[in-house]
């Protein structure tokens, strides 16, 4: 009987706790201001993959090296469903600065932007949108430079409206 009373104040004080939260966070007392204050809205609303590149990144000096290998979908030129395309993102780079991964024929291309912290370790993996067969080019700003690779992808169905 004791443990069945410990267990219900333990699920109950769960249960207070995460409708607390929800209502703070509902009320718009709790932001991630970190997240908001880096919103790229210019480069995230470009309808052109140079227009996007030049809002995020602005001016910087391309790179001939082959220091990021970039792989997109499975197989890496192919995708069942353009909603969901994996892709990886892997570099021995130092100091990077921003990491972007942008869709030629989508209709607002670029689709991911990050600026990672120190902590974070390469390789990156996430999940784009395609809207159709289209190239899809990884960028990584690291000391100033560009250092860019790409891969044509083709979709069977596409995932963007």
């Amino acid at each position: 009987m004791n443990t069945t009373n410990q267990h219900r104040r333990t699920l109950l004080k769960g249960a207070i706790s995460a409708s607390t939260m929800a209502l703070v966070a509902t009320s718009g007392l709790l932001l991630p201001q970190r997240l908001l204050a880096h919103w790229s809205t210019s480069a995230f609303n470009a309808e052109t993959v140079e227009d996007a590149l030049l809002a995020l990144l602005g001016q910087a000096e391309e790179a001939s090296t082959t220091g990021l290998n970039f792989k997109v979908g499975s197989p890496p030129s192919y995708a069942v469903n353009g909603a969901s395309v994996p892709i990886e993102i892997q570099s021995d780079l130092k100091n990077i600065e921003r990491i972007a991964v942008l869709v030629d024929k989508n209709p607002l291309p670029l689709a991911l932007s990050i600026a990672p912290s120190s902590a974070v370790k390469l390789p990156f993996k996430s999940m784009i949108k395609i809207a159709e067969d289209s190239e899809v080019i990884a960028i990584i700003r690291a000391d100033g430079q560009l250092y860019k690779t790409s891969r044509f992808v083709e979709v069977d169905i596409g995932g963007c409206a």
